[in-house]
């Protein structure tokens, strides 16, 4: 148990302490995991010292055992990934699947509301799906076992929004705690997380005091949901839902133009289809990579 607990020591601090020559299997996965993450960081203009990755790794390795075939099985699906080009928009996001099990003796032991590092160190639920979830809490990282379950509207707490195959996540600022069960508001059924509750979407002409209370096609305009202005047609650029999907208001032409793809030229988010202008370029949002690189 002593080796043990000074290989994390070690891990968690930075791969060149002087923790042994000798690498094991296991320390030589996470050096390769993370220097791959770290080519990310780079790119996100994040640290690039590997410490909040090992620390990551570090946490899943207190609950179970390596597995090289689990490690290497990983290490592929990273490698696959990365060639693709898809390896750091999918890690801004979460752990490879194939990087669930690496500590396989963890898997599926955790209840709701207990501390977790991957998704597979939680148990299964009848009530929902059942996610590793993270959050900053009074200043804190905190990651634990959280159920989801489908929200209508005046549930709370919501953990998101779900629009499609994208989900956007909701922390409250002022928590003390992670919830053990949160509600995920569907856009495809009305409702989306609002200040911590699904709230309903409000129809075209109905009351609102933001763009986000009103339905996809509408935004608020005059505390009202108004259709939003098609391309090519004139806008004020006073709201950035102000023009259909795809599109943003041009400052220079007052007219609502389809966004930019990734290598063009921006001089703010909200001209990328990203939504991310990075160096006056639109490239991919990895705001994300945050809690594995740092900041």
């Amino acid at each position: 148990m002593k080796a043990k607990l000074g290989w994390l020591v070690c891990v968690a601090l930075a791969s060149s302490l002087g923790c042994g020559e000798e690498k094991s299997a296991e320390e030589a996965f996470v050096d390769s995991y993370c220097a791959e993450v770290s080519r990310c960081c780079a790119q996100a203009y994040l640290p690039t010292d590997g410490r909040g990755c090992r620390e990551v790794w570090a946490l899943a390795a207190l609950g179970g055992t390596y597995s090289p075939q689990s490690g290497d099985a990983c290490l592929a699906e990273v490698r696959s990934q990365a060639g693709a080009g898809t390896f750091c928009k999918n890690v801004s996001e979460g752990t490879p699947s194939a990087c669930d099990v690496v500590y396989g003796a963890s898997s599926g032991m955790k209840q709701p509301g207990e501390s977790c590092a991957l998704d597979s160190d939680c148990a299964g639920s009848s009530d929902g799906d059942v996610i590793c979830a993270s959050a900053n809490i009074q200043g804190s990282f905190v990651s634990k076992c959280q159920v989801l379950v489908a929200g209508k509207s005046g549930d709370s707490p919501c953990a998101g929004t779900q629009d499609g195959s994208d989900f956007e996540p909701y922390s409250d600022p002022n928590a003390f705690e992670m919830p053990s069960q949160a509600y995920v508001c569907n856009f495809a059924d009305g409702v989306q997380c609002r200040l911590g509750t699904c709230a309903a979407l409000v129809a075209m002409g109905g009351a609102c005091s933001i763009s986000p209370d009103c339905v996809r096609d509408a935004y608020c305009k005059s505390n009202a949901c108004t259709a939003r202005v098609a391309t090519g047609s004139t806008c004020t650029g006073s709201d950035t839902a102000e023009c259909i999907d795809g599109n943003y208001c041009s400052s220079g032409s007052k007219l609502c133009t389809g966004k930019v793809a990734n290598g063009g030229a921006c001089s703010g988010s909200t001209m990328c289809q990203s939504g991310y202008c990075l160096n006056t370029v639109c490239a991919e949002d990895y705001s994300g990579l945050t809690f594995i690189c740092g900041s």
